[in-house]
């Protein structure tokens, strides 16, 4: 049943064009007159014309309300496929009194009976039992409509039977759209039936990922606030301290890990970011003072900005998430005498925020995989830095999320630069 909107869809675009073909035509006869020498069948299709004017407005509407209809109540299907197969009727039968109309012999002129039966096969479905009747039915009315402009039973017996060779063809064309229209219509059920899976499978990870950060972030900080209290011992040697840094350490990887999955579940079913006019200067002055005052590398950070205040629109938490990534990876892969450079340039409507260091670099064929989510490109620090390769995964869903584009230029031995490229407000 899923073929019958599609049905009516097809009946709405076609009888409109149907309509304003009719009328251009009524246009044509009304400027040239209705009796032309040579064709004594136009006094006919000037009846049709008019017929044809005053019912297609109906199919028109017609298949609009049906529409509403089926899509609130399946009920009504039946009737739509009557309608379907009254409207069908119509252009076949009025394409086959075309040929009629033209000259004296329709089998001379059968083209506008088979565009009919062309246009019936190919834009409108039917079960087996429908096509049939149908075809039946346009070689009965060709048959019992030829009756009134031939008499010889010769040229009866060849019209009728090139009407039935068409009424074939049709059949066969009819058959063959609707086996390709189910074919695509179990493609589409099995993708949606995968897509359902998929978003259910998608609901399961981020409720274990919401246990995982309940149930591990809480014993992991109770973890480092207990080393911290151990450490103030000043009775205790350097080999227990040493081991107590190392706790900390440990917990404070493992609860960025915990960060970076659940930032990941969460990118995939946020919405868009609530943004924000900033004045990126401040911003990024923010970003680069908290890492030179909080953390433990020693590497200098330099920023570089705008003469004039920039602005953009921006979520600022999620944006320095991002921004921190990229400078922790800068400082990975960097040794103790490098530097690093935050630089923010502005123009043409954009502001690009570089992150450059001057460490190891990427090499090549990694580079077209530091992007993917638990990324095959991921390597140890220079001081031996683990990591999953998820970092720069997030980074790209959150430019991306703030309509934005990073990119990537990096040579071994001579560094990295990351370019993020944003919307400036105004």
């Amino acid at each position: 049943m899923y073929y019958i909107l599609q049905n009516l869809n097809a009946i709405r675009t076609a009888s409109l064009i149907y309509l304003a073909l009719s009328i251009f035509i009524r246009i044509i006869i009304s400027i040239y007159g209705s009796s032309p020498r040579g064709n004594i069948h136009l006094d006919d299709y000037d009846i049709s014309n008019w017929i044809s004017i005053i019912i297609l407005p109906m199919f028109y509407f017609g298949s609009k309300q049906l529409i509403q209809l089926f899509e609130a109540d399946k009920k009504y299907a039946g009737a739509i496929q009557a309608f379907v197969f009254a409207f069908t009727m119509f252009v076949i039968f009025n394409t086959m009194r075309g040929s009629f109309y033209g000259m004296h012999n329709p089998r001379n002129a059968l083209v506008m009976y088979m565009i009919g039966l062309v246009v019936a096969g190919v834009f409108f479905t039917f079960e087996y039992y429908g096509t049939l009747l149908l075809a039946i039915l346009t070689a009965v009315c060709f048959s019992v409509t030829l009756s009134f402009y031939q008499h010889e039973f010769s040229e009866l017996l060849v019209n009728n039977l090139a009407s039935i060779i068409l009424v074939t063809a049709f059949f066969s064309l009819s058959r063959f759209t609707f086996s390709y229209r189910a074919d695509n219509f179990f493609k589409l059920r099995a993708i949606e039936e995968k897509n359902l899976e998929i978003e259910k499978a998608s609901q399961v990870k981020n409720e274990i990922l919401g246990v995982v950060a309940h149930d591990l972030r809480n014993p992991l900080s109770s973890i480092r606030a207990l080393a911290s209290i151990m450490e103030m011992d000043d009775t205790m040697n350097e080999d227990n301290r040493e081991n107590l840094e190392m706790i900390k350490q440990s917990c404070e990887k493992a609860t960025s890990i915990i960060s970076d999955l659940l930032e990941t579940a969460h990118n995939e079913t946020a919405a868009d970011y609530e943004l924000g006019r900033v004045e990126l200067n401040r911003f990024l002055l923010l970003v680069v003072d908290e890492w030179l005052k909080n953390k433990k590398d020693k590497i200098n950070i330099l920023y570089y900005g705008t003469k004039m205040p920039t602005y953009a629109n921006i979520n600022p938490e999620k944006l320095h998430r991002a921004l921190d990534n990229l400078i922790s990876n800068a400082v990975k892969f960097s040794g103790s005498s490098d530097h690093i450079e935050v630089v923010l340039k502005e123009g043409a409507g954009q502001v690009k925020i570089f992150i450059k260091d001057f460490g190891v670099g990427i090499p090549q064929e990694l580079q077209p995989y530091i992007f993917d989510r638990f990324s095959k490109a991921s390597r140890k620090g220079v001081r031996g830095e683990e990591s999953i390769g998820l970092g720069l995964s997030i980074v790209q869903e959150i430019v991306r999320k703030h309509d934005g584009d990073i990119t990537v230029e990096s040579k071994e031995k001579s560094g990295t630069t990351f370019t993020i490229t944003l919307k400036q407000a105004e």
